[in-house]
């Protein structure tokens, strides 16, 4: 019954969170503009801008003006209550915002219109987290239900989903959500034209075409999913380390011959394979290289 629901229930909730997270970058980027003609700086005060600290000093401190007239000792504790960092980090952070606020007070943009918009948008930014929020805690609901049955039938499989690199928990059920009974799928291959990546057939009469797409005749939303679960997997982290450095190595190579947009396909489709993998086996994702990967098929073969 549990699991039912669950299927019922993450379509719905995995495209509404689509619709609201797409809503969430295009108010984003709004305020973002503001905020570049308000105080192009405060992004070298606060570089993640939409963090709790930021959109709180920018709630009450919208413009250099107010900065500039701030109790130091309240703007500071705002910094501090906020980031939950030490009175040191949090001072240096004033420090910082009124000196830039300071240097940028000539040149801002700071009229009625402009400080309303951000209030508005900071609302709407807001409002659009909160029932983000409000979808993972209606799957985590679910979940709940199906952990205190006796055979839990939905936590393991988000579990094994999860270990992945690149797939949350909103990821994970959707995916779920949208493929079923993963033991349909007898062969990656299979599995790889259901979310739709696998290369299109152009063929006519004797021509067969040699220049093939994705197909792209499964599911959209799933192909989304994997799309975003893909460019996780080729990024760096902010020390500069590759998420994932087998996968980053799988792209570059690929990328010395393939256009990006080929190579990222090529990413796609070797995730498809690793989540196949993963619930055929019912083990966590374990990151290993090609080569560490064929010595121990190699030894699996030997003992057997």
């Amino acid at each position: 019954m549990i699991l039912l629901a669950f299927k019922a229930y993450c379509p719905k909730l995995g495209g509404q969170s689509d619709k609201l997270s797409d809503e969430l970058t295009v108010y984003k980027n709004r305020l973002t503009g503001i905020v570049d003609q308000v105080m192009l700086s405060f992004k070298d005060v606060f570089p993640s801008m939409f963090s709790k600290t930021a959109i709180a000093v920018l709630e009450k401190h919208p413009t250099p003006e107010h900065i500039l007239k701030a109790n130091k000792g309240d703007l500071v504790s705002l910094i501090r209550e906020n980031s939950r960092k030490s009175l040191e980090w949090s001072t240096a952070k004033y420090e910082l915002l009124v000196s830039n606020a300071r240097e940028f007070a000539p040149l801002s943009i700071n009229n009625p219109s402009n400080v309303a918009m951000m209030g508005v948008y900071i609302s709407i930014i807001k409002t659009l987290n909160e029932n983000l929020a409000k979808i993972l805690n209606a799957i985590r609901h679910l979940i709940t239900e199906d952990m205190a049955k006796d055979t839990p039938m939905l936590a393991l499989t988000l579990e094994l989903l999860q270990s992945i690199p690149g797939i949350g928990l909103l990821t994970a059920a959707t995916i779920l959500a949208e493929v079923g009974d993963f033991s349909a799928f007898s062969k990656p291959g299979k599995l790889v034209a259901y979310f739709g990546v696998d290369p299109s057939v152009m063929q006519s009469g004797e021509f067969i075409g040699t220049r093939n797409k994705m197909s792209k005749r499964g599911s959209r939303l799933l192909r989304r999913v994997l799309f975003t679960i893909a460019l996780a997997n080729i990024r760096t982290k902010r020390d500069k380390k590759p998420c994932n450095p087998v996968m980053m190595e799988f792209y570059k190579r690929k990328c010395q011959s393939k256009p990006k947009k080929v190579a990222l396909g090529a990413v796609m489709r070797k995730l498809v394979c690793i989540i196949f993998a993963v619930l055929r086996d019912r083990k966590p994702f374990e990151l290993r290289s090609p080569q560490e990967h064929a010595q121990m098929l190699a030894a699996k073969h030997i003992a057997a």
